[in-house]
């Protein structure tokens, strides 16, 4: 029983980020190059909003994982942006759907929401890290980890004006029924669908 509370007290704590809505204020969905580095909130102030709404502690210990549906032609110049903005990313996953061709918006989203959700789990699995947290601005994402008993919270970047400094609130996420989380999954009917381009 020592032993294993020393092996669980030399393990790491976790955080799990995604990028678009919860670091990088991106209002029109734009997943192009054209990311300006003052949409990007700056790691100090992300972190110690995050500390004090949500009284959870970040040790210089901790790992951060960067999960993205973004392309990995993007990965190398974003985490440059991200290190520019204070940011220290150990690991991060681009694309983790394997996606190379344009696709419509259900098929991407569907895909993405069960790739990420996958891939995070899998760290859990694999029992690197005596403890897991994951920050989303993805309701649908958030409401399938707190199925799985993550510790997730909901993140909302926002911008009132031109003017005005990033602002970034967390919550726990909302319950959702698993009756709402498939009518998501479903594939939308009637209505033409955007093809995603992966650039």
């Amino acid at each position: 029983m020592p032993n294993q509370k020393l092996d669980h007290d030399k393990k790491k704590a976790l955080v799990i980020l995604d990028f678009d809505g919860t670091i990088f204020y991106n209002p029109t969905s734009n997943f192009s190059l054209n990311i300006p580095l003052d949409y990007i909130i700056d790691a100090y102030t992300f972190f110690n909003e995050f500390t004090f709404q949500t009284n959870e502690t970040i040790s210089n210990k901790t790992e951060f994982v960067l999960i993205t549906g973004r392309s990995q032609e993007q990965e190398a110049y974003i985490k440059h942006l991200l290190e520019t903005r204070g940011f220290r990313i150990d690991q991060s996953f681009f694309n983790q759907m394997g996606i190379t061709t344009a696709i419509d918006e259900s098929s991407f989203l569907i895909k993405y929401w069960t790739a990420k959700v996958k891939l995070i789990n899998e760290f859990r699995l694999n029992k690197e890290y005596k403890s897991i947290i994951v920050i989303e601005d993805s309701h649908v994402i958030c409401s399938m980890l707190q199925k799985l008993n993550f510790k997730v919270y909901q993140a909302e970047i926002t911008k009132y004006s031109p003017t005005q400094t990033l602002t970034v609130r967390f919550r726990p996420p909302q319950t959702r029924s698993m009756t709402e989380l498939e009518t998501l999954l479903k594939p939308r009917e009637k209505q033409n669908e955007s093809l995603i381009e992966i650039v």
